[in-house]
């Protein structure tokens, strides 16, 4: 039984970003960002219903020696984590990004498996899965 309040993804969920990140300060939270992102794929096949989820990456710059440095111990987690990435140069970014301007970048940090949802899809998806399954969604009810 799932009780809401008002209607579903109708309080915060409409303005979340919908970043899916995977990697985390621990191996446990990393494993689990890792399963997230393969949920939302396996949910819109299971259910039939759009998670708007897009495989597009996420790209960090380090500005400065310690950003740099934090940036390479990121790469070296993913590895351990097997979640693939890579550091880049200058060079290598403006091939991925012409517009940026990357005359004081350090280095880049790429995770291409990263990507983005739409979290009203996301909600919307979770619920039909769930009343599949058998679960019973009573909206506007008080817990």
């Amino acid at each position: 039984v799932l009780l809401e309040r008002k209607q579903l993804a109708s309080g915060t969920t409409w303005h979340a970003a919908g970043i899916v990140g995977q990697l985390r300060e621990s191996s446990a939270q990393t494993e689990l960002s890792k399963y997230t992102a393969r949920l939302f794929t396996e949910l819109e096949i299971e259910t039939g219903q759009a998670t708007g989820y897009k495989q597009n990456g996420t790209l960090h710059l380090a500005l400065s020696d310690i950003r740099a440095e934090q940036l390479r111990r990121n790469h070296d987690h993913a590895a351990r984590m097997k979640i693939d990435s890579r550091l880049l140069t200058g060079e290598e970014i403006n091939d991925l990004w012409p517009l940026v301007d990357t005359s004081d970048v350090h280095c880049g940090f790429l995770v291409p498996s990263n990507g983005q949802v739409n979290p009203l899809d996301v909600t919307q998806a979770l619920a039909k899965g769930a009343k599949a399954r058998g679960c019973k969604i009573f909206e506007n009810t008080k817990a």
